[in-house]
Formats: C-alpha cells, structure tokens, sequence
C-alpha cells in the first residue's frame, strides 16, 4: 500500500492533527501564544493548510531555539512554527501504525502502549529471572546528532509513501534556524516526528544487542542492558558503542557504568534492588471466567443458579455462580447435563470441546443469524480473489515477525550462535514474503520459519525444558505439550470470535477450506500463536512454574498432569487479562485486542478495509 498525500493531508486528518497538538501544547497547563493565535481562527486556518498541501505549495518554516534549564547547564531545542506540527503529525498518524510493529521488543519510548513503568518492569523482570548485573548508559546529543537522511530512508523503506509527502518529510528534516541561513544537524527535537525516527535509527543498537544475547531496555536515547556476569555487561557495552559509532553517534562515556542489583542503581527515576520494584503487570480482572472441565468421567450440572463441576463417583468438585461463568471448555469424557446445554445456548455462552489430550472437536454455540447470506458470499468471493492473498502475506508476516521478536526476547549470550542462524533465516523470509504470487508460496515460507523457529525456541527454554523439534500428536516433551493444549484453547477463542463479529470459522483466506477445519479461525490464530502460547510457555520455564514434574508418560508421547494443566491455563489467562494497546487509538486486553483483529478480520473481507498485526506488546 502506498501512503498517498490525499489521504494523510486530508482536512480532517489535519483537524485530528490539530486536536492532538493543541493535546500536547495545553499540557502543562498553559496554551502557548502561537497556539492560541493557531485556535482563535484554527477552522480557516486548517483550510488554508490543507489547500496549500494539496496544490503543493506548501513549505516549511524555520526553527525557534529555546533553552530548556538542566542539572547540567541547559539543553537546546529548535522548536517547528505551529502549522509545522500540524503536519508532523499528519504524517506521524499514517505511517505510526506502520513502523511500530517493526520496532521490537527493546524500544519503550514514544509507543503506544509502552512507557516508563513497561521499560521498570522489564528490567525487574530479568532481575527475576536471575539477572545480577545492568550496563547503563545513553547516546550523547542523541537528536542532535542523528543521521537524519538515514532516518527519512528508513522510514520510506516501509512506509511506502508518495514523492509529495516525501518531499515534505525532506522539508521538515532541513529547516533553518530563525534568522540564519544554517540548517542545525540531526533531527528537531520539537517535531512530532523526530521521536518515530530516532526508534528507527536506534532500532540498529537493540538488534545488534538482542541478536547477541543481551536483552536490552532502551528508553528513547538511554539505555539498560542486564547482564549474568560482569563480563557480560563489559562485552554488550563495547557491542553498544560499536554500534553506536557504526551510525555516526556517540555513546556517553560518563554515563557508562556496570551496575548491580545488589548495590542498587537508578533508571528512569526508579529506584532498582534486589527485591524492589516487583514486576506487577497490568491485568483486568473479569466479572465472568472460562470454566475448564478436565473431570474424565465427570459431569457438568446446574443446580439453583449454580455450574457444578463432579468427579466419576458423584463427589462435587466445583461450585460457582453460572452468573460468573463467561464460556467452557470441556476435554475427553467430561459429560454435559441437558440443563448446562440449554442454559449455555440460552446465554450465548459458547461451549468448546476438545479431547483428553488436548485436540480440538469442535464448538456448541447458540443459533443466532450471525451468517447473512450476503456476508457468507463475500466470504467465498474474497477466498478466491487476489485481495485474499495480501491479507494471507500480512497474517503470515505478522506471526513471523512475533516469532522472531520472542526469540530475540529469550536469547541468551550462551545460545545466541545457534539462535543467530534462526533469526537471520526468518529475517530474511520476512522479507521474500511480500514477492508471493500464490498462497502455496506463502505457506511456504511460513513452514520454512518455523522449521528455523522452533528449535531455536526449544533451545532456549529454561528449568531443564528444552526440545530439539515440534512435535504434536503426540507431544514428546513437557514443553510440546503445553504449546498443543494452550493452541487448542486458543484456537477455541478464535471461533468464539470470529461467530461474534458475523463469519464462519470455516472459510479460510490462508488456510485452505477443509470440512473438518476451522480454517479462518486457524488464520486468526496464527500472530497470537508467539504472542500469547508460545510466550506463556517460555516465560514459565524461565520462572521454574513449569518442570519436567508437570508432564506424564502415555502412549507414545507426553500429556500434562492435573497440576500442569492447571498451571498452564492459569499462565494463559493472565495473558490474555493483560491490558495493553498494540493497535492504533484502542486499547484493553489482549483477549479484547483478539476480538478487534477478528472486527478487522471481517472488515478486510466484507468492506474491502486494510489489515494489519498486532505490535509486540
């Protein structure tokens, strides 16, 4: 897709523009004289900015120096003329929802989403997981000195934009300073833009960081690294100013330090020890709950108002409020009652069914008119139409993306050789897979990334977990297992949602129709695969909450014991309760971000309208 000036210019994306200026600048409390001149005429204002950009002669105006006072002297800024930021903004709008997803999991600033208690409790985090040591440091005269035409590059490279908006861009990046000719170096630190392009220039450093084993936390231009040893801090730091100066940069040197947990040490304004802060994360707490049955033998039953749960012999095992009760997922020979049947078909509650060992059967759901013929018609026109194979490149893209991104997350110093290969390979097939002329090629390149993927991934599992290969019916390990039976309740939430926005589940733009599959749901799946399950998995070996105890012998393969399961669906559905905002102007948990890709899902393929992932959050 190519960004186009009428779109991103339009006067009301310069009205929307306007409005979060206006945000910005009476955020302190007091509205600035330009911004008070800009509001007291702003709507004939706007016309005349939205006329000059679409004739295409508007330009840009010159900077006005500030001084901002600091503990060490002062720091300038050059601050853009109003009707400047306005269109900053603009552009800042259309291509932010583009690049964020590129940006990885090292960067905190200036992202939806993220802030300054995401970038604390990633470092409390590694703290957790037995992290002694953090390299500190930051990039001096970041602004400053970054290499502005690598940035507007970079920013082209993938937001594919008309030559009229790149010459704006241009403009923006080479304006003088009010009564002088010179034009200052780097980038202005007032413009809305700057903060997107420094992340994509600085993006260079978390990769080179991340692809070696050092997880980084990088807060615009200052940076956390925790490290096992001091040798380890010793050798991201000169890997930092290797990179740093590979862009022209510089790294502080006095602001370059080995710290400890133990000692203690500040970052952000946060004060860090071996106990303190604690990684909290942010969780909603629902009034209903998925109710899982796991009872083989057992049965669900309503009495007075209440889902009660028993065991083979008649003993009562659970007893709740059906109230309380939001869906149910039932495995093997767990029966229904006749009144759990009607109640749930009553209450739109959705009743998914799996086997013992975690295979999905199928979904019970009421009958509503959720398939109007129309939307059942451009179902089947869009599978076979050229539009359905973008949408299958961007569900692929984004799973990938998400996949390489966890693997950069759980990369170690001692692994990061093998794990280097896997996550240069997927690189490589992100970027072949935009040159797929048939949905074959695209499964393709899918497969060949999780060929390259999985082992990396099974390499890098803690608490004695690791795994050699993906393996599915049956699973061979602990680990396996647990990613088979959390795909399967994924899966589950998948159909629930796709029913809910209006599609049938089986009709898949990816994944070929099968009548015994749910293709479409399968598609939805696929980004939220590395981002909730795998996730979920890696980070409880890591936290020892998930161990070789929690898996039993059957058959030729591995199921998960009673307290395995427990502890994987607990994992699951704190995930899926943690809130967040990985989509442009929404926010709330992942479970309801679910639901909007499965919205927007419906609005590719009934309206025509473009789909994108998830960012990682």
């Amino acid at each position: 897709m190519v960004l186009r000036a009428s779109r991103v210019f339009s006067r009301q994306a310069l009205q929307e523009a306007w409005e979060t200026v206006l945000d910005n600048d009476r955020a302190d409390g007091v509205l600035s004289y330009s911004g008070a001149r800009f509001e007291a005429d702003a709507e004939a204002k706007l016309d005349d900015l939205a006329a000059s950009l679409a004739n295409e002669t508007w330009e840009a105006g010159p900077l006005s120096p500030v001084e901002i006072p600091k503990d060490t002297g002062v720091r300038q800024l050059h601050i853009p003329r109003i009707t400047d930021r306005i269109v900053a903004r603009a552009i800042l709008d259309a291509v932010n929802p583009i690049v964020d997803p590129l940006l990885g999991p090292g960067s905190y600033a200036y992202r939806p989403g993220l802030g300054v208690s995401e970038a604390i409790r990633e470092v409390a985090m590694w703290r957790d997981y037995g992290f002694r040591y953090v390299a500190r440091t930051d990039i001096k005269d970041c602004f400053p000195t970054l290499p502005r035409d690598l940035a507007a590059r970079r920013l082209f490279d993938v937001a594919h934009a008309d030559q009229w908006i790149q010459n704006v861009v241009t403009m923006l990046l080479h304006r003088p300073i009010r009564g002088k000719s010179r034009i200052p170096p780097g980038v202005p630190q007032g413009c809305p833009l700057s903060p997107l392009l420094a992340n994509l220039v600085l993006v260079t450093i978390d990769e080179a960081l991340l692809n070696a084993g050092f997880p980084v936390v990088r807060y615009a231009d200052d940076l956390a690294i925790p490290t096992q040893s001091i040798a380890d801090a010793e050798a991201a730091l000169a890997l930092c100013k290797k990179e740093t100066e590979a862009l022209g940069m510089e790294l502080n040197t006095d602001k370059s330090a080995i710290m400890s947990f133990e000692t203690g040490f500040a970052f952000l304004g946060e004060d860090f020890n071996p106990r303190y802060p604690p990684v909290i994360d942010r969780v909603e707490q629902p009034s209903r709950r998925a109710l899982y049955a796991h009872q083989q033998g057992g049965k669900l039953a309503l009495r007075k108002g209440r889902l009660k749960v028993f065991s083979k012999d008649e003993t009562e095992l659970l007893d709740v409020p059906q109230s309380q009760v939001s869906r149910l997922i039932v495995f093997g020979s767990t029966g229904i009652s006749a009144g759990v049947r009607t109640w749930a078909m009553s209450n739109d509650v959705d009743v998914v069914m799996a086997s013992r060992s975690g295979k999905y059967l199928g979904t019970m759901l009421s009958h509503e008119d959720r398939y109007r013929p129309s939307r059942l018609r451009a179902q089947l026109e869009f599978a076979d139409s050229e539009q359905a194979l973008e949408l299958a490149k961007q569900i692929v893209e984004a799973k990938v993306r998400k996949q390489r991104v966890l693997l950069q997350r759980a990369n170690r110093t001692a692994q990061a050789e093998e794990t280097a290969d896997a996550i240069d390979t997927m690189k490589k097939l992100i970027a072949m897979i935009p040159q797929a002329t048939e949905v074959s090629e695209v499964l393709g390149a899918e497969g060949a990334c999780a060929a390259a993927y999985f082992p990396a991934l099974g390499a890098l599992m803690g608490n004695d977990l690791t795994f050699t290969t993906r393996s599915r019916r049956p699973p061979m390990d602990v680990a396996n297992a647990a990613l088979s039976y959390l795909y399967t309740i994924l899966l589950g939430e998948c159909i629930t949602a796709l029913h809910a926005v209006g599609l049938d589940p089986g009709i898949g733009v990816l994944h070929a129709e099968d009548a015994n599959r749910p293709s479409l749901a399968l598609d939805l799946m696929e980004e939220f695969r590395p981002l909730v399950v795998d996730q979920c998995v890696w980070r409880m070996s890591m936290r020892n909450e998930l161990g070789q105890e929690h898996g039993r012998n059957e058959g030729n393969g591995v199921l998960l014991t009673k307290a395995g399961r427990r502890a994987v669906i607990n994992a699951f559905e704190h995930r899926m309760q943690q809130k967040t905002s990985a989509l442009p102007e929404f926010s709330g948990t992942i479970r309801r971000h679910l639901f909007r890709q499965a919205q927007r899902l419906r609005a590719a393929i009934t309206g025509g309208a473009e789909w994108s992932g998830l960012s990682w959050r």
